[in-house]
């Protein structure tokens, strides 16, 4: 996703002027360039009305033009400072008696170029605290995640979750009033987003907010862990997530994005990655020291219920197979134990397999086999990651269901 990148190609024949004429052309009612026209040239003014005092727009400016003469070496690479009209360059008249005539066309994008990303920043998750959250595309992913966007992280949020501030900053611009998103490429415009100025001069980008999810406005100070919007599926996505994105410009007008280090529940600063499972852990809070989310660990009577689509029974039957449902913290090569017992004898069944480094979740199904002692009553299952006990759970069997 490229959001902030702008073309406006501008051609303005002109002919004996007598009198100045002023006139504008807006890219994205955001940046505009004004030229002001007399008999002996025109004067190229720049101006990013939305801006706030502390914005910085990085602009490159080109013109070609016949029987005129630039007062600066084109093409420009600059820095608008604020709101404020800014004059970049006059083009003369070479022969006044002569046709003349000029193209301008310009490129923008907020931020500014020779800024510096601190890289001992620990950033904040970015959404409410209290959420597990998967990271559905992490860096140069293979979906979206390449080029420009190769830094970018997708949070894998619901529809109408609240998005939170990853590093204190500045709004320097939002956008909430598009209603359309789809992976196609003629939404690559049509995104609502929130953008943070923070103090090293970078931007952080919060992307895909729905229609009117937008709780912060340009100007606002906030810091980490502000609500500043709801999750939603506008602009170049295939369904509800949150696209963050820590960037700068680069002096071609490109965004470079910069990778970053979180505060997770695991650990102080942690460079994330696909697929793992992450929430918010406030700094006086103990490291979780478990592989997996131990809260969502099931047993279920059919792999049609395992993913938290409902697997609450307790009882199940001897002759029946059950399903143990493991969802991880952080796919990598795993080896899960899971040692069954009934309570109160010495009947005691162990399992044992290996994950796969790109799964994120895992389960095994189990069957009893027929002994010599009876099956049914009390069992108690414990469930251990690489040699750590992740949870205990109990259950019964019984003859039948």
């Amino acid at each position: 996703m490229r959001f902030g990148i702008f073309i406006l190609f501008l051609f303005c024949p002109i002919g004996f002027l007598f009198a100045k004429e002023h006139s504008e052309f807006c890219s994205m009612d955001r940046l505009c360039v004004i030229y002001v026209q007399d008999k002996t040239g025109v004067d190229v003014y720049f101006q990013n009305k939305i801006a706030i005092e502390e914005t910085d727009t990085t602009l490159s400016v080109n013109a070609s033009y016949k029987n005129m003469k630039s007062s600066v070496k084109l093409p420009l690479v600059t820095v608008l400072k604020g709101p404020k009209r800014k004059k970049l360059f006059r083009l003369n008249v070479n022969k006044p008696n002569k046709r003349w005539v000029y193209q301008i066309k310009y490129r923008w994008i907020l931020g500014n170029f020779g800024v510096r990303h601190d890289s001992k920043v620990i950033y904040e998750l970015p959404f409410d605290k209290g959420l597990k959250v998967r990271v559905y595309q992490g860096y140069k992913g293979s979906k979206s995640h390449q080029g420009d966007n190769r830094y970018s992280i997708d949070f894998g949020l619901k529809e109408g979750e609240l998005i939170t501030a990853a590093r204190d900053g500045i709004v320097v611009d939002t956008e909430e009033k598009n209603t359309e998103g789809g992976f196609e490429i003629k939404y690559i415009h049509s995104a609502n987003y929130v953008k943070i100025l923070h103090e090293d001069g970078t931007i952080g980008q919060y992307a895909h907010l729905r229609y009117m999810g937008v709780l912060v406005k340009r100007g606002q100070k906030v810091s980490a862990g502000t609500p500043i919007g709801y999750t939603g599926s506008t602009g170049f996505s295939d369904g509800p997530h949150l696209h963050f994105e820590v960037y700068k410009p680069t002096p071609s007008l490109r965004k470079k994005t910069i990778p970053t280090l979180f505060r997770t529940e695991s650990s102080d600063s942690e460079m994330i990655a696909e697929g793992q499972l992450h929430w918010r852990r406030d700094t006086n809070e103990p490291l979780v020291k478990i592989d997996s989310d131990a809260d969502e660990i099931q047993i279920c009577e059919s792999v049609q219920n395992l993913e938290r689509l409902g697997c609450n029974v307790t009882s199940f039957a001897k002759t029946a197979p059950m399903y143990f449902y493991i969802p991880l913290l952080k796919p990598s090569r795993h080896k899960i134990q899971i040692s069954v017992r009934k309570n109160g004898t010495s009947i005691i069944k162990l399992y044992n397999w290996e994950t796969n480094p790109e799964w994120w979740d895992t389960y095994l199904d189990i069957q009893f086999e027929e002994s010599s002692e009876p099956l049914e009553g009390d069992w108690t299952a414990t469930i251990s990651i690489d040699g750590v006990v992740q949870k205990e759970m109990s259950f019964q069997l019984t003859s039948i269901k």
